[in-house]
């Protein structure tokens, strides 16, 4: 027979997850949503605890999200499960917490288990650690699941249909239009308006590209020079002109499918992506919404941008660098060949930011960045070296004889646990005097049990360091092997390598009188450059 949990913990040893539901009332704001299940969970701890958990404890969360990783609440709030202070999560119900595929299910149950929390909603509380509990909460995160993809399918027939209908459902409206609504008899359809200040804009872009024959990134350039900003971001850039010339809204139509996500696997780990979609695979109709441009000028543009694609000299990976090199302004570094009319190289090839043109950042040679990197590598070798030569004298001693002696003083604290509730029960102990002492050994256990914790993180792993030594020689070997392909060096220092930031200060520009004794000075080439300066983000 089901036996209900004694819930014997303070409201302050309870964290409270607020999050809207697509199951919940469209016509709610997110912040009503939350505010109505606050309420309804203030009752409850009232009712049942004696008073409200502490609004330090409650995180709300107002990002969707399908995934754990995609809700920054819930994660905060999982990270505070592994103090021993927190002893419940309370929410509406549990799917609440996760509505992700099985390998989030396992992973909040596996947390939620191994740090014995438990989860309260106000119709039922699950212990993980029983059987019974983990097996309805399992199902309920798995109805969950199912619930969510056969909304999703639901929901993208839906859209699809009103798509066809001619219309507008995505959820920002294209430079040069407004969201509206439009009756279509007593039903509200969504659509888009001109907006007039940047619907000259739009016709001003297609102007230039098709009868003055300019380039994009000339386009780019005259409307920063005007200091028309666009939707998103400070400054116009080549892709987003290109984008705007590629956008069948401005014709008076709508699109589907231009950006379809799709699940890759690379490196051994599962990644989406939104991809552009190929020509034959997107779905476009007539919209409700007024055309900004003509079809026919709309089609002279597509035409000409199909007389000046982009040539590739080749499609394998060029720069070992490549995603993981970052200017300080955040856009990505790319590497530049220059080559002569003849295909030999005039000069050595440099990374430059993708925005310099924004952001002023100064170039810098190949060689120079690589030489860089390596020594980051040699030093990290080098520290891995010593790690694993302390990990095996006095230091990893002493850490051992730590936790073992603070084991030691648990079992003893336990025996005088089961000392105090034998002298209460059995020799009428004052009940306040019991409490009392209950509660001080008690805290000097959670206290001993953080502190072997803390120990056991600060031991050396010998195996960790050896892991971490194979994984950078082979990065820096590579790095400094000629004959290695640049595939294989970037793949290797994505082993070691999360991120590299880069930033240089502006040179300083020689003349006679600064120019060093016998410097000559050739035209193109006066500068002195400062030093470039890395931070590099290491996978450990």
């Amino acid at each position: 027979m089901y036996k209900p949990l004694e819930l014997n913990f303070a409201p302050d040893e309870v964290l409270v997850y607020l999050r809207k539901s697509r199951s919940d009332d469209p016509n709610l704001t997110v912040a009503e949503v939350l505010s109505r299940h606050e309420s309804m969970l203030d009752e409850w701890a009232e009712k049942n605890l004696g008073a409200r958990v502490p609004d330090q404890n409650k995180y709300r969360e107002v990002v969707s999200g399908e995934t754990i990783d995609d809700r920054p609440e819930i994660c905060r709030l999982l990270a505070k499960v592994e103090s021993p202070q927190y002893k419940a999560v309370l929410v509406v119900e549990v799917q609440r917490l996760s509505r992700g595929d099985l390998e989030d299910a396992g992973r909040l149950m596996k947390l939620l288990r191994y740090t014995n929390t438990i989860v309260i909603t106000p119709m039922k509380a699950y212990d993980l650690s029983d059987e019974y509990d983990r097996d309805f909460f399992e199902r309920e995160l798995k109805r969950g699941n199912e619930f969510l993809e056969y909304l999703k399918k639901i929901m993208g027939r839906g859209r699809l249909l009103s798509l066809q209908q001619g219309n507008f459902v995505g959820n920002t409206p294209p430079y040069g239009y407004d969201k509206a609504t439009v009756l279509d008899g007593k039903k509200k359809c969504p659509t888009l308006k001109i907006n007039e200040e940047q619907a000259q804009v739009v016709r001003m872009v297609f102007e230039l590209y098709v009868h003055q024959n300019m380039g994009t990134t000339n386009i780019a350039h005259r409307l920063n020079e005007l200091n028309i900003h666009p939707l998103h971001g400070k400054y116009w850039t080549q892709n987003s002109i290109r984008s705007m010339l590629r956008n069948v809204h401005y014709t008076g139509k709508v699109r589907w499918n231009g950006r379809k996500t799709v699940t890759v696997v690379e490196n051994g780990e599962v990644v989406k992506k939104r991809p552009q979609a190929a020509a034959e695979d997107l779905l476009i109709y007539e919209g409700k919404h007024e055309a900004i441009i003509s079809q026919e000028l709309f089609q002279a543009a597509a035409e000409r941008y199909g007389t000046c694609p982009r040539v590739q000299s080749t499609k394998e990976l060029r720069n070992p660098l490549s995603g993981l090199l970052y200017c300080s302004c955040g856009k990505a570094m790319t590497l530049r060949i220059y080559k002569d009319k003849n295909g030999r190289e005039r000069s050595a090839p440099r990374l430059l930011c993708g925005g310099q043109s924004f952001c002023h950042v100064p170039s810098c040679t190949y060689d120079e960045m690589v030489e860089r990197v390596e020594e980051v590598l040699r030093q990290s070798i080098l520290d891995f070296e010593l790690e694993i030569k302390r990990s095996d004298d006095e230091l990893r001693q002493m850490n051992l004889i730590q936790i073992k002696r603070l084991e030691q003083k648990i079992s003893e604290l336990r025996k005088k646990e089961v000392s105090q509730w034998e002298k209460y029960s059995e020799e009428g102990m004052p009940k306040e005097i019991f409490e009392q002492l209950n509660e001080k050994v008690l805290a000097d256990i959670r206290r001993t049990e953080e502190a072997i914790e803390t120990a056991k993180k600060l031991l050396p792993s010998v195996e960790e360091y050896e892991e971490r030594l194979v994984r950078f020689r082979d990065a820096l070997s590579a790095l400094e092997n000629p004959n290695e392909s640049p595939a294989q060096k970037n793949r290797l220092l994505k082993t070691c390598i999360e991120r590299i930031d880069y930033y240089r200060e502006k040179g300083e520009l020689l003349t006679r009188s600064t120019a060093g004794a016998g410097q000559k000075l050739h035209v193109g080439a006066n500068w002195e450059m400062s030093p470039i300066h890395i931070d590099v983000k290491l996978k450990l």
